[in-house]
């Protein structure tokens, strides 16, 4: 498994061969002998673009269970502390909540200040709470001072 402050791998894509093989076979079957073998081609394009879905799900289903395997360790054995947010973005919105990007200045009891990036789905309900320089209570991973886990009481999901 690689350390969870280092950039996880874009599986989407693994789709980008199976995606080049399904239109080649769709694209061939049609030109090649006046379309006769068409049915053929097309099978050989659903199985491959099968087997490429399949793989991207297991491959999707992986990191996920690893990145929450992450943030369980946090909560679980991680040092509670106090982060102050320096600056949120919207990054995006899933049923209608934001996904928020907080900058955030972790306080470690010991030690100097320093700054991560968390990236966070909040209720809205919540949005008012998380205006900058809101302090928040966060859980920084045992092995990893770069990975915070913002607590999600604070979030509106707690």
């Amino acid at each position: 498994m690689t350390p969870p402050s280092q950039p996880q791998f874009p599986v989407g894509v693994v789709m980008i061969l199976p995606t080049i093989a399904f239109w080649t076979l769709v694209i061939m079957g049609a030109t090649r002998d006046g379309g006769k073998h068409a049915g053929t081609y097309a099978a050989y394009a659903f199985a491959v673009a099968g087997v490429g879905l399949a793989v991207f799900a297991f491959l999707k289903i992986r990191q996920v269970r690893a990145r929450n395997a992450h943030k369980r360790r946090a909560m679980e054995d991680g040092i509670r502390t106090t982060a102050r947010i320096a600056g949120t973005r919207v990054r995006g919105h899933l049923n209608q909540d934001p996904y928020v990007v907080f900058t955030l200045e972790v306080n470690p009891e010991s030690g100097e200040p320093y700054r991560v990036t968390v990236d966070e789905l909040v209720s809205q309900l919540a949005i008012p709470r998380i205006q900058v320089d809101t302090v928040l209570d966060v859980h920084v991973h045992p092995d990893d001072p770069r990975f915070v886990v913002i607590d999600p009481a604070a979030l509106g999901r707690g």
